[in-house]
């Protein structure tokens, strides 16, 4: 009998740990869910209505959606070195206070070191500008890489090659950072041209270029030509050039044909990648996966970065294409550098990578080409007489981001007022890389799948609910045998102690007095030990 009842105590013991084993595993998977309060969805809601602002994709612009001539276009002059970032000189404060600042499309805040640091050589001082006015927020911004803490404020900003560009902006002043600024790059502050809906701490802070549209005739609308030799031979005094037209498009710098792509939220410039493959084959994915959960056009970063899967179909598919050249597995995970003799670079015996955009018009796309001499960057490996590279392809777990490796083959064209951005052959990219290596069709073609690429969050937010949701229902269903075995394990130990008091009391009171010589002897104790104390 004593045998029976330990095995039935032991499999209880069982059950139990089996079943919080299997509670608290899907505890663990319900909370790694990324859950929206009702608040929060509210928020989440008013977002996207008020500050994304979801572009009507019934309009399709026009070779007429032209900027207006008779409004002034603002040039500045692109610098930069070899994939350390492009920047253009601003003029802060008055008198100006010159500084170089990195162009980033893929963020909203404009901020200036505004105290020493190791890797900036100048840096902005406010107490030495008339015109500085102070606020007391303070502002964070994190990015892919680095991150950094300033004060806001606001002060008059020039571009120096245009002195009636003059406007007053919203300026951070950063007075710490940690891997933000980059040794030998030479900028020392971050101009951010994405749309308010990102800007830090939140959207009121109104972005450097859109204070310039509302305070000058400017049209809202900018262009980028981003160069960078792609043989240096270990000569770090090479410098990376182009030209920012503010407020129109100069088509001195391009050749051939100007295509756009929708931009489908007012946020970062989000596309639509259609398709993406190697010497014209797919890599055959779900078009879906390449834009999980954005695609942006960054001139900020330098790689072109795919969600994980993506990445790794890529570097798959260009080692098995490479001939006659040894690559190892580590070049492409971008942990070890190739370099060759200077000008012997085998550049021929690489794949051609392409990128299709969603195009202007329902169920079009066109092609942007990315030849080797972009995608296999320089870098200085410190060995003489040597050209080194490493690959210009990462991954990402934030979305497509389509970096200076892509952008350097093209003249590309952010036309914030018809909610495009525009690809054109660069005519720098053509001086150094043949041009039949760019956009071969050269035209518009058909894809009845485009619609269907958009990654869609408010879809995937439904989804996590529902998945929330039966893990939370699987949770209880898991612990509900728990609570059963516990609830019958008591009313079974009631039911025996009821009977076996009824038994040992044979019908006398449950309570009775306490036997006096207990007390008694109880009492004797307390009196001795006081007596010995």
């Amino acid at each position: 009998m004593t045998r029976i009842f330990m095995f039935k105590v032991n499999c209880l013991k069982l059950i139990i740990v089996f079943t919080t084993l299997i509670f608290l595993n899907g505890i663990e998977c319900y909370l790694s869910v990324p859950l929206k309060t009702v608040n929060e969805r509210e928020k989440s809601e008013e977002v996207v209505t008020q500050q994304v602002q979801e572009i009507d994709r019934a309009v399709v612009p026009n070779d007429q959606d032209v900027p207006d001539a008779s409004k002034p276009l603002i040039k500045a002059n692109v610098g930069g070195k070899p994939g350390l970032g492009f920047y253009i000189e601003l003029g802060i404060g008055t008198p100006p206070q010159e500084l170089s600042i990195l162009v980033d499309t893929g963020s909203s805040n404009f901020a200036v070191a505004a105290a020493a640091h190791p890797f900036v050589t100048s840096y902005y001082e406010p107490h030495n500008s008339s015109t500085y006015e102070t606020t007391t927020v303070e502002v964070f911004v994190p990015y892919t890489q680095g991150e950094w803490h300033g004060r806001l404020g606001t002060d008059m900003v020039t571009i120096p090659s245009s002195p009636n560009s003059t406007v007053r902006a919203n300026i951070v002043g950063i007075y710490s950072s940690e891997k933000f600024f980059i040794n030998g790059s030479e900028w020392q502050g971050i101009l951010g041209m994405a749309y308010n809906s990102i800007a830090r701490p939140d959207s009121s802070v109104t972005p450097y270029f859109d204070s310039l549209v509302g305070g000058t005739t400017v049209s809202d609308i900018f262009s980028m030509q981003l160069c960078t030799p792609f043989s240096i031979g270990n000569n770090s005094s090479i410098d990376s050039s182009g030209s920012m037209t503010i407020g129109g498009i100069d088509p001195d710098l391009y050749n051939g044909k100007m295509f756009f792509t929708r931009i489908k939220r007012k946020w970062y410039y989000d596309v639509t990648v259609t398709d993406m493959g190697v010497n014209g084959h797919s890599l055959s994915l779900d078009c879906k996966e390449y834009n999980f959960d954005k695609s942006i056009v960054d001139s900020g970063t330098t790689d072109l970065r795919l969600p994980q899967k993506v990445y790794k179909k890529l570097m798959s598919t260009l080692a098995n294409q490479i001939e006659d050249v040894y690559v190892p597995d580590t070049f492409w995970k971008g942990t070890e550098l190739m370099c060759w003799d200077i000008g012997t670079v085998p550049f021929d015996r690489f794949p051609t990578v392409y990128l299709d955009l969603e195009g202007p018009e329902d169920d079009t796309s066109f092609r942007l080409t990315i030849p080797p001499e972009q995608y296999i960057r320089w870098v200085n490996g410190n060995e003489p007489g040597k050209d080194c590279y490493k690959t210009g392809f990462a991954s990402s777990t934030t979305g497509t981001v389509i970096g200076a490796v892509v952008m350097e083959g093209y003249y590309v064209v952010f036309d914030r007022q018809n909610n495009r951005v525009g690809f054109a052959v660069s005519k720098c990219a053509e001086n150094r890389v043949h041009r039949s290596k760019f956009s071969p069709d050269n035209d518009m073609f058909d894809d009845s799948n485009s619609k269907e690429c958009i990654y869609d969050t408010s879809d995937s937010d439904s989804v996590l609910v529902v998945i929330s949701y039966v893990l939370a229902g699987l949770c209880v269903l898991s612990v509900l045998p728990v609570f059963i075995l516990y609830g019958y394990h008591n009313l079974k130990n009631m039911f025996k102690k009821r009977m076996s008091d009824d038994q040992s009391t044979d019908g006398e009171p449950l309570h009775q007095p306490l036997d006096q010589t207990t007390e008694n002897r109880d009492d004797a104790i307390t009196d001795s030990q006081s007596q010995q104390w």
